[in-house]
């Protein structure tokens, strides 16, 4: 595999996509959240449920404040202005009043991305958790908004 410049600038380009993800998702900036996807985007938690577009994506991430999400390196393939992309992540959740922090789950996103005017954005991302997802919920302290949302 041969790597040229292009490839390697737009390889920089997603993972600062995938470390906005995190902080935003972490600060729960549901519109700067929402958009690092496309506006006809998808966000398919495995045995939750899929969030379509920016509108229902942002609301998820306005409610993740007690979440710390973790990526390691991810595997990225470009082909043109599109590309695929797999990542372990981990999930902690913190705590509100900052007492503690507790690992609650892994699992992996799995990604289609594409090149828009505004950068590599997320298309469709897909959620899945080594546990179920009513264990994750359960494991975690939620807001009533969460909760909410969880049962969509």
């Amino acid at each position: 595999m041969t790597f040229d410049l292009q490839y390697l600038s737009d390889y920089v380009a997603i993972r600062q996509l995938n470390a906005l993800y995190n902080r935003y998702a972490d600060i729960g900036d549901g519109e700067a959240y929402a958009g690092l996807y496309t506006e006809d985007a998808e966000f398919h938690i495995v045995g939750n449920r899929v969030y379509h577009g920016r509108a229902e994506i942002a609301p998820a991430a306005s409610a993740t404040r007690v979440t710390v999400h973790v990526t390691t390196e991810p595997e990225i393939e470009i082909e043109g202005d599109v590309a695929r992309q797999r990542v372990r992540m981990l999930s902690i959740y913190r705590a509100e009043d900052g007492s503690r922090n507790e690992f609650v789950a892994s699992g992996w996103y799995i990604d289609e991305l594409k090149r828009t005017a505004e950068g590599w954005r997320y298309h469709r991302r897909r959620v899945e958790l080594d546990i179920p997802v009513s264990e994750v919920f359960r494991k975690m302290t939620i807001s009533e908004q969460f909760a909410q949302l969880a049962n969509g």
